[in-house]
Formats: C-alpha cells, sequence, structure tokens
C-alpha cells in the first residue's frame, strides 16, 4: 500500500514536471485569454465609450440642436458640390430625388424610426439642387469667344481704377444687345473697362458703345481662383474693352415694378458716387479714401500703398463692407437710441425701448446696406445682423448657433454661390467660433472673473478694471476670429499676418468707437449743417488706423505674409471648425483628428513641376531650389503673380518676379553643353527639374514658328507650341497646343519616375522621327541639337492636371 502510495506521489511529481516543460516551451494563452474578465472588459469598455458618445450627442441636441447645425453644414456641402463637378448634373433628376428622399425621411420621422443620417443625406441631396437650380433659372448666357461688336446697353454702375496718373474706369453694363446675337444668347450683363480718360457718363445713363469683347477669365492654374465663375455669379457673361466710340441713347420709358426699381438703383447708386465726392472733397490725404471705403463700400480714392499696408498688417477685412460694419452701424445705433430712450424715465419705465432700439438699429442697417452698394457680401452681413435684431425684437436669445444656422440656411438658399466664396466662409467661421469659445467661456471661472464686478473700490480702479476687461474683450475676440478664418486665408489668398492680433488691438477700438459711431453721428448732423466736427474726429480716427497699418506692415517680415496653400485641406480644416462649434462635451475633442489630417495634407500635398498657361505664351519650370522661373518671357504677368502667391514664394513676389527668368540665352552664341536657350523660332530646355529641385532626363521646347517642328519633335520629350502641330510630330511624350490648351485651359504637369522599357515598335518611330529631323533641320541649330538619349532606368511619366473641367459648367463657354 506504501508502495502504491509512494508511486501514485511519483506519478503526479512527474506529470507536473512534463507541464512545467511543456509551458516553457511552447505557451499556451488559450487560458489566459479565457479567463473571466478579459473580454467582458473590452466589452464593457467599447459600450462605456458608445454610451459616453451617446449621452454627450443627446446633450448636444437638446442644449445645442446640434441636428439642426450639422444639416445646415451637409445643406452647405452640397451646395459646394456642385460648383466642384466634372460636368453639369441633370436639374429635373435632382429635383425627383430631392423631393423623394425628403418624403422618405418625413415618412420614417412620422413612425418614429431612426432619420438623422437620411437627413444628412438630404440635406446634401437639397443643397445640389438649389446651386443647380440657381444655375439654371438666376444667371446668365456667357460669351464663347473674343470679337469686336456694338453694344447698346444701360449703364449700372462705374468704379475707378488704376493711379492719379493712369485712372481707368470698369463699367458693368446692363445689357440690351450685342450686335446680331440672338436674345437667347445675350450675356444680361457686361464687365467692361475704359482706359481712354474723355467725357464723363453717368450711372442710368443708355449707351452705344463699340467694345472688344472676350469670354470670361479662367483659372490661372489648377486650382487656383476662378474669376469667370466668380462674375457668371453675378449675372455678368463676358468682360471686354471700351473703345472711344460711345454715343448716348434716349432712356427706355418703363412702367409699372421695373420702372421704380430701375429708378430707385440709380438714385441709390448716384448717392453712393455723391457721397464718395463729398467725402474727398472734405477730407484730405490718405484718410479720405478709407473713409470711402467704409461709408459706401468704394475703394476708387484707396492708395495702392494704403491697402497693401491694411492687407499685410492684417486689416484687410475691413475695407469689405461685411459684417463687422453692419454690426458696428446696428449696435451704435442700438445703444445709442436706447441710452437716450433711458434718459426719458416715462418711456423707459413704460414701454420695452429696447424693442425700439432694434427696430431703429434694423432700419439704419437697412439704410446702410443699400448705401453700401447691396454687394453679395453685404447682403449676407445684412440677413446675419437682421436676424439677431428680429431676435431682439421678439424677444428671444440674439446670438445663438441656432440662429446663425438659421442664417446660413437661408443664405444658401438665396445665394448657394456664397458657400465656396471666401467672405461667406471667413464670416460664419469667425462668428460660429466667436459664439461657441464664448459660451464655454460663459460658464467658465475665466469668464466669471473676467465679468464679476467690483464693489467697494473707488473711481479710478473701476474704471482701470472696466478698461482692462474692454482691452481682455478685444484681444480674446481678435485671436478667436483670426484662428477661425487662417484656414480659409491661406487657402484663398495665400496670406497670413503675423503681426494681425497687435495691429487690431491697436486700430479696432478708434475703428468701433471713433469712425463707425463719428461718422453715424455726422449723418445724422448733416441736415442741421453740423456735420464739420464729427467728420475731424472721423479723420483723425482714419489717419491713426493708417499709420498702425504701415508701422506693423513695416515691421512684418515678407516670408511670413504669404504662405503655401498646399492641396485640399479646407474641407478637413472646415470639418474640424465645424465639430469645435457644434459640439461642448467630449464630442468637440475629436475635432482634433480632422484638423491633423488637414495639416499633414497641407504640407504633404505633391507640387506640380511644370505649369503652361492657357493661351501657350507662358511656362514656368522649376530650379535647383524647387522656386518657380519663366521660360523666355521677361513679363511678370499676372497670371505669374498669382503662381508665385500659390507657391508660397514671397520673396520673388517682393521683388517683381526678380532674376526668375530661364532661357535668356540666345542660341546662336550657346555651346552644345547650354541647357537653355531662346531664338527666333523657340525657347528650349534640358534637364527639367521636379519641385523638391532634383534634376531630370526630361526635355521641354515651346514652338514659337512651324518651322522648328522638324528638329524639336525628334529630341524633346515635352512640346508646347503657339501654332497648330502637325501629325508627323510623334517622339515627344506630351504635346500641347493651342486647341488643347484652350480645351484644358492653364495646366500643371508633374514628372513620375517610373521604370519603362521602350519596345521595338517605339524605337523605330523615335529613330524615323530622329532622321526627319535630322534631314530638315533648321542649318543654324545643326550643331546643337540635343542628341536623343533614351535611359530606361531614368524614364518619367508625365502626369496632367488642367484648370477646366473635362464637361461643360453654365460659366464656361459651349
Amino acid at each position: 500500500m506504501e508502495n502504491a502510495t509512494q508511486s501514485g506521489v511519483d506519478d503526479t511529481e512527474i506529470a507536473r514536471s512534463a507541464l512545467k516543460r511543456q509551458a516553457l516551451e511552447a505557451p499556451d494563452w488559450g487560458p489566459i485569454a479565457a479567463r473571466p474578465g478579459l473580454g467582458r472588459r473590452f466589452r464593457f469598455f467599447i459600450e462605456d465609450c458608445w454610451l459616453t458618445i451617446l449621452e454627450n450627442w443627446n446633450n448636444d441636441c437638446s442644449e445645442q440642436n446640434a441636428r439642426l447645425l450639422w444639416v445646415a453644414v451637409f445643406l452647405g456641402a452640397g451646395a459646394a458640390l456642385y460648383y466642384t463637378l466634372p460636368d453639369e448634373p441633370s436639374f429635373w433628376v435632382l429635383a425627383i430625388v430631392s423631393v423623394s428622399i425628403c418624403s422618405w425621411s418625413f415618412l420614417r420621422a412620422r413612425k418614429g424610426l431612426v432619420v438623422f443620417p437620411l437627413l444628412l443625406v438630404s440635406a446634401v441631396v437639397v443643397g445640389l439642387f438649389v446651386a443647380s437650380e440657381t444655375s439654371k433659372f438666376n444667371t446668365t448666357p456667357v460669351l464663347a469667344h473674343a470679337f469686336s461688336s456694338t453694344v447698346i446697353g444701360r449703364l449700372v454702375s462705374v468704379e475707378l481704377r488704376g493711379t492719379e496718373q493712369q485712372r481707368s474706369e470698369r463699367w458693368t453694363v446692363a445689357v440690351e444687345s450685342i450686335g446680331k446675337m440672338k436674345p437667347e444668347n445675350t450675356p444680361k450683363r457686361l464687365l467692361l473697362v475704359r482706359r481712354a480718360a474723355g467725357e464723363t457718363f453717368k450711372v442710368g445713363e443708355r449707351l452705344k458703345m463699340r467694345v472688344h469683347l472676350t469670354p470670361l477669365q479662367q483659372p490661372a492654374f489648377p486650382g487656383g481662383f476662378n474669376y469667370g465663375r466668380y462674375l457668371w455669379a453675378r449675372a455678368i457673361g463676358g468682360q471686354g474693352y471700351l473703345g472711344r466710340s460711345i454715343e448716348r441713347l434716349p432712356a427706355l420709358n418703363l412702367v409699372g415694378l421695373a420702372s421704380f426699381k430701375r429708378t430707385l438703383s440709380e438714385k441709390i447708386e448716384r448717392t453712393r458716387q455723391a457721397v464718395a465726392k463729398y467725402i474727398k472733397h472734405r477730407i484730405d490725404g490718405e484718410a479720405a479714401g478709407l473713409i470711402v471705403a467704409l461709408a459706401v463700400g468704394k475703394r476708387d480714392y484707396l492708395s495702392d500703398d494704403v491697402e497693401t499696408a491694411l492687407r499685410h498688417s492684417g486689416l484687410a477685412h475691413i475695407l469689405a463692407i461685411s459684417g463687422l460694419h453692419m454690426a458696428l452701424v446696428a449696435m451704435s445705433v442700438f445703444w445709442g437710441v436706447r441710452g437716450i430712450l433711458a434718459l426719458l424715465p416715462q418711456l423707459a419705465l413704460r414701454y420695452s425701448i429696447k424693442q425700439w432700439a432694434a427696430g431703429a438699429a434694423l432700419f439704419c442697417a437697412a439704410a446702410y446696406l443699400a448705401l453700401s452698394g447691396a454687394s453679395v457680401a453685404t447682403m449676407r452681413a445684412f440677413c446675419m445682423t437682421a436676424i439677431f435684431l428680429v431676435a431682439i425684437l421678439l424677444k428671444r436669445p440674439a446670438v445663438t448657433m441656432h440662429n446663425l444656422a438659421l442664417v446660413f440656411i437661408f443664405l444658401i438658399i438665396i445665394q448657394p454661390y456664397g458657400v465656396i466664396e471666401a467672405g461667406m466662409q471667413m464670416s460664419f467661421a469667425a462668428t460660429a467660433a466667436l459664439i461657441a469659445s464664448y459660451d464655454r467661456l460663459t460658464g467658465g471661472r475665466l469668464r466669471k472673473m473676467a465679468l464679476d464686478g467690483h464693489p467697494g473700490q473707488n473711481l479710478p480702479v473701476a474704471a482701470l478694471i472696466t478698461t482692462t476687461k474692454w482691452i481682455f474683450g478685444i484681444g480674446l475676440t481678435s485671436f478667436i476670429a483670426s484662428l477661425a478664418v487662417l484656414p480659409f486665408s491661406v487657402f484663398h489668398f495665400q496670406q497670413m499676418a503675423p503681426y494681425g492680433l497687435l495691429t487690431n488691438l491697436l486700430a479696432m477700438p478708434i475703428i468701433s468707437l471713433v469712425l463707425m459711431p463719428m461718422g453715424l453721428v455726422s449723418v445724422f448732423l448733416t441736415p442741421f449743417g453740423l456735420q464739420s466736427f464729427p467728420l475731424m474726429i472721423v479723420e483723425a480716427g482714419a489717419d491713426w488706423v493708417i499709420f498702425v497699418a504701415k508701422m506693423i506692415a513695416d515691421w512684418s517680415n515678407a516670408d511670413l505674409l504669404v504662405v503655401k496653400a498646399g492641396g485640399p485641406f479646407l474641407p478637413l480644416a472646415a470639418l474640424a471648425l465645424a465639430i469645435f462649434t457644434i459640439h461642448r462635451g467630449a464630442l468637440s475633442r475629436l475635432a482634433i483628428i480632422p484638423l491633423a489630417v488637414a495639416f499633414f495634407v497641407w504640407w504633404a500635398w505633391p507640387q506640380p513641376d511644370l505649369w503652361v498657361s492657357q493661351n501657350g505664351n507662358s511656362l514656368a519650370v522649376r530650379d535647383d531650389q524647387g522656386r518657380w522661373q519663366r521660360l523666355g518671357s521677361s513679363r511678370m504677368t499676372m497670371n505669374f503673380r498669382a503662381l508665385l502667391r500659390a507657391d508660397g514664394d514671397a520673396s520673388a513676389l517682393a521683388n517683381n518676379g526678380g532674376e526668375q527668368i530661364a532661357g535668356n540665352k540666345n542660341r546662336s552664341s550657346a555651346t552644345g553643353k547650354s541647357k537653355d536657350g531662346c531664338d527666333a523660332e523657340a525657347c528650349y530646355m534640358t534637364g527639367l527639374r521636379s519641385s523638391s529641385g532634383d534634376e531630370t532626363n526630361l526635355s521641354l521646347a515651346l514652338i514659337k514658328k512651324p518651322s522648328a517642328f522638324a528638329e524639336e519633335c525628334a529630341i524633346r520629350d515635352i512640346i508646347v507650341s503657339r501654332v497648330p502641330i502637325p501629325r508627323t510630330c510623334i517622339g515627344p511624350s506630351l504635346l500641347m497646343g493651342e486647341k488643347q490648351l484652350e480645351q484644358s485651359g492653364a495646366r500643371f504637369v508633374y514628372f513620375k519616375k517610373a521604370e519603362a522599357k521602350i519596345d521595338g515598335d517605339e524605337l523605330e518611330k523615335l529613330e524615323l522621327a530622329r532622321k526627319s529631323a535630322s534631314a530638315s533641320q533648321r542649318p543654324s541649330n545643326a550643331t546643337k541639337r540635343q542628341p536623343l538619349q533614351v535611359e530606361p532606368e531614368q524614364s518619367w511619366r508625365l502626369q496632367n492636371r488642367d484648370a477646366i473641367a473635362a464637361g461643360w459648367r453654365p460659366w464656361m463657354p459651349r
């Protein structure tokens, strides 16, 4: 028995030892994973995260109306999507889909089913439909080609451009007829430039003019600002230059509403011009131009130096009659009327003077809208101001995200094109960021400490504390607004103001407390002949603003003023801003994700290696530092300046392009080792570089005359031609002729490394092209022609990006 027991113990120990060795040699994680608690803990963690998100979502929906805000955001995204489509969508298909999906959402909501994701999809489709509807019924035909003709129309507005020595006028003309053009193809309005000085014409006159017309301007480079689309959205279908032959015609006799509308618009425009001339007459120096811009929205008398200083210092936003000006006018009237009425106890104690003040402010805001020209940006600002004042009249909270969303939805319905404009984007971004930030500070300790009273303190201390709070508020407001609009400023204007916060701290108090209020006082005192004193104060305030702008502009480093706009990062930045402003709890932290991706896209987006203008006259290549340089031409065109700005090349912009000119060497004196050169027939460049500065084995030729094709087609990889390209030109990898560029617009070319093998057929074609070139090459270039080099290990793949979409859009000529 004892032996049996001992044997059993030994067997047990042996089994344990075997299990230990097995565990050491090949550990089995299965039992550990199957232990009670680990799987459940992970599941509980996921459930806890979901419940936290759901709780924050429900809180934001009940407190901030998050569902409405997201519907407004997706509605704007749908409208913006319409303008980026490569081809025109079917209006009737969008109408049917919009009605169907909205009806489906309504039926699901009545049944109590989850409908929010469907609402977001509905908002995108409705946004597309609204933009399509506006394009179909509320825009204008556009010119298809350039020609000269006689135009009969009414002068709608006149704007001065240029310097005092070289003044030009920019006319907006409502068209009645253009030569023998059919009415259905005739643009509603034209934008014409009058360079010759001569007789003065007034707004409202009916004229017969000899005009050279051109189609709407296309973007200077792919992804650039589409000025033609901007004009088309304002019912302008063509551009041109006025000749000297301008004849007055009798006015048409209109009746009813049309007559009243035209008469009212002409009187308003003439009043604007009269106010501008009166300010120019009463105020001297550069201050007059700034005051005219603030009062009636005309930059006719604003000098280039002042405008540049305002832009570099971060004060350029005051030049556009937008939300800032409308708010200053409305709030000045609101607090002024309320303060005056508060001095009358019989009224203040018996009536709601706050509503009276809001009504007066709304009336003055409408008058300012008319006086400033009622531009798209000003109408947008008026709508935002009006809904806040109406909320006060109805005794509802005025400044809320809910009201902002209502304004946004209303503006999308009446002006869907504004969604892709910098003005509307920056206005709503700044307003939303300010509302969201101050909502957070309202419940925080910082806001409480900043706004609490200090009883028992003497008057000087209380005044000092109040002044400190006021300066703190201006600085904080300026900082939040500047941070919110920074991505939009970089994307649209490739610009930032490094000392913008300091400039606004020094200038905005004067604008808010001196310029705008005293300007209103001068308007109210003008009928009594007492406007001189407030105008003197306004002039002193404008001089101070200009002094601050020039001082800060001199401090600013040119390299910090222009910022490279790298890729489509704006939608991601806008999404991050939407998450931050819509949500208040933990969900707002999710804004970090799209913001981080936006910055990555900003810096990592591939840059183009070659730029070709739409007419083929201008080219830009990269140098060894990756900077743009012009090929052949020494002219600093507006398109090339826009290209430099988009590339963030501040130094080249500062010296007007500087030495960035390639192809200046004359081919008759160049050696066989030269890499670039020009003559009367062509410009060429070998060893093209990529955006990183690396040299390639690619070569380029810009053909000026047909006689250059025989040689250049055999030895170049890229051909750009101002003249028709012959079919025998088969050697180059990329051909860009007049017709191709007219259809594609300005073009970016990207150089991509590729391992390529050239087969026998291709080599035979290249050899035939070389023999053809040898038989008919130009004698003057016989010794300078570059030999054909085929290096498969260094082959390059060329990718194009066009400025004009392949399909047709309403702002493009058919």
